[in-house]
């Protein structure tokens, strides 16, 4: 009983946030020094990102904004915010492709949130991946403008494509973890050795 309770004590307690209403987030994000996403009525800090992570995001930036020029679809680095009025969340996703004319939620003329994203890529980490594959995707998936979801492994070669099958709420998943191997996002040919380029793995 006693190896029971002491066990117990050394349990991590779950993180907490602030809690706060959607015109108090706004408030806040729009005086915040950093950024913040906004998730189940908790205003969540975002978190540090290495350099892989930087690395990973500057890559496909450049590898889909070439991709798409010429195109009416553009590219966006982190700094540009969504919202997903279905489940009333805010987040800021590592990249992000928008195609046709954008679409936005404005807050007293002075904040924008894209609403209609076609891709959306996010870069994973030890500390955000759990988040980004249940919370983020359960959210995600509720863009009608949404084609594809796409996680991106920092530490080892792994693309995790969720594609929207037509019109419908069904999603094909596929993974490319090869570095010869091509994958379509967006409707760009994206080679997977480009996406990792620079960025050191983990050797298996």
């Amino acid at each position: 009983m006693q190896a029971e309770k002491t066990h117990r004590s050394r349990r991590i307690p779950p993180k907490r946030y602030r809690k706060a209403t959607p015109e108090e987030y706004l408030e806040f994000e729009y005086k915040a020094e950093r950024k913040n996403e906004y998730v189940t009525g908790e205003i969540r800090p975002m978190s540090y990102t290495s350099e892989n992570h930087g690395l990973l995001v500057a890559n496909l930036i450049i590898l889909l904004g070439t991709a798409l020029k010429g195109s009416n679809c553009r590219v966006y680095p982190s700094d540009r915010m969504l919202h997903v009025p279905e489940t009333g969340n805010f987040y800021y996703p590592d990249v992000m492709v928008v195609c046709g004319d954008s679409q936005f939620f404005q807050y007293k003329q002075r904040m924008q949130a894209t609403l209609n994203p076609t891709v959306l890529i996010e870069v994973l980490s030890e500390t955000t991946s759990d988040y980004d594959e249940t919370i983020k995707w359960h959210s995600y998936k509720r863009i009608k403008t949404l084609q594809q979801y796409i996680r991106v492994h920092q530490n080892l070669m792994l693309l995790e494509l969720y594609t929207r099958v037509g019109n419908s709420n069904d999603w094909l998943n596929t993974e490319a973890e090869l570095p010869d191997q091509t994958v379509m996002i967006g409707g760009c040919e994206v080679k997977v050795s480009e996406v990792y380029e620079h960025v050191a793995l983990v050797k298996k």
